[in-house]
């Protein structure tokens, strides 16, 4: 067994054991720390100590990989896990626990350097955790089915809830996959996912009404007047001249508010007294800083600005949009449930995160 240490790689991708997000290539394969920590655990004895109840045949992902441990070990082999490629973890430095000052963002420096290798990174993982696969295929029967002689109130009414629901999942799963909130203290994470889940749940449904050109299908609107009222639809109709076509600017500004800690006023009896108020604002600033970098390198300085400022227009039209869902039941429920999920697969991941740490 070979004790050599050696520097991983950054990969930009997904496990290939359990499917979450991971950046690193332990023992051959881009893996995440709790199936690298398990392999490294149990790849000389497990073999033969687990024993699968359903014949070999479970499927591993990230809400089953602690399900059966036989099938986990023997994805990681399939994968191309090898057992003499163990590594010794990289120590780390302890944490600081101190407030540091945040530098403020100057949105006027020229500097133009391109980002850094985190920052693509960053900017990739955050493109990436707002999949809005799964929205297309509602997004294109809507526009199918309106422009032929196909339409009906009924089945058209039923495929918008349908839309709906998909838009308020992949609100979901981009909270479940954002590494930031994932990090937040527990306390801190209850907090911000009130808005978040909001906020993300708004500019994600203006952001892919205004990329499937949704707004322009009379069908559509009408449906949603009826379902929402004419004066939110028409908030919506107005934020739309904010968004930016380029689709990565959108989704990093989709992150970037989705840590705005402002949109707590809305809700009377949630406390928005963090218990490390500093990271929320570092999180801020750090989305802030890699929009702005993403810009200058994009465009140039110029445009840079304009869109900057277009970017807080639409974060503007999501505070008078989020203001007035508040009052509309249907939305709240959805987005209690966006919660609840949320709040509760982050839970399990950290017990298993605690867990695998501990074995």
């Amino acid at each position: 067994m070979s004790s050599t240490i050696k520097k991983s790689k950054i990969f930009q991708g997904v496990c290939e054991i359990c499917g979450v997000p991971a950046e690193y290539n332990y023992f051959g394969v881009i893996s995440c720390n709790a199936c690298k920590m398990f392999f490294k655990r149990n790849a000389e004895s497990g073999q033969t100590a687990f024993v699968c109840n359903f014949g070999g045949q479970c499927e591993i992902n990230i809400n089953t990989r602690h399900v059966c441990s036989s099938c986990r070990l023997t994805k990681c082999f399939k994968c191309g896990m090898d057992i003499e490629k163990f590594r010794a973890s990289r120590q780390s430095e302890p944490k600081r626990r101190c407030l540091v000052k945040l530098p403020t963002l100057n949105l006027l420096r020229s500097d133009q350097s391109l980002l850094t290798t985190n920052q693509w990174t960053l900017l990739s993982n955050l493109c990436n955790s707002y999949n809005e696969s799964q929205i297309l295929p509602f997004s294109e029967r809507l526009t199918h089915i309106h422009d032929t002689s196909q339409f009906s109130c009924r089945a058209y009414t039923v495929l918008i809830e349908e839309f709906l629901a998909s838009i308020y999942e992949t609100t979901r799963t981009y909270l479940c996959s954002n590494d930031d909130l994932r990090r937040l203290s527990g306390d801190d994470r209850s907090v911000i996912l009130r808005s978040a889940a909001d906020y993300v749940s708004c500019m994600g449904g203006t952001f892919i009404m205004q990329y499937y050109h949704l707004y322009d299908l009379d069908g559509f609107l009408n449906a949603m007047n009826a379902k929402y009222g004419k004066s939110l639809m028409d908030v919506h109709i107005w934020s739309r001249k904010f968004i930016d076509p380029n689709i990565v600017l959108a989704k990093l500004s989709i992150s970037m508010f989705a840590f705005s800690e402002d949109s707590c006023s809305y809700y009377s009896n949630i406390s928005s007294h963090y218990t490390n108020s500093i990271t929320i604002l570092q999180i801020q600033n750090k989305y802030a800083e890699l929009t702005w970098k993403y810009l200058l390198y994009k465009y140039g300085l110029h445009d840079a600005v304009n869109r900057f400022l277009n970017i807080t227009l639409w974060l503007c039209s999501m505070h008078i949009l989020a203001f007035h869902a508040q009052s509309l039941a249907n939305h709240v429920s959805d987005v209690d449930s966006v919660i609840e999920k949320t709040e509760l697969k982050l839970i399990l991941d950290d017990i298993d995160e605690m867990d695998e740490t501990n074995q």
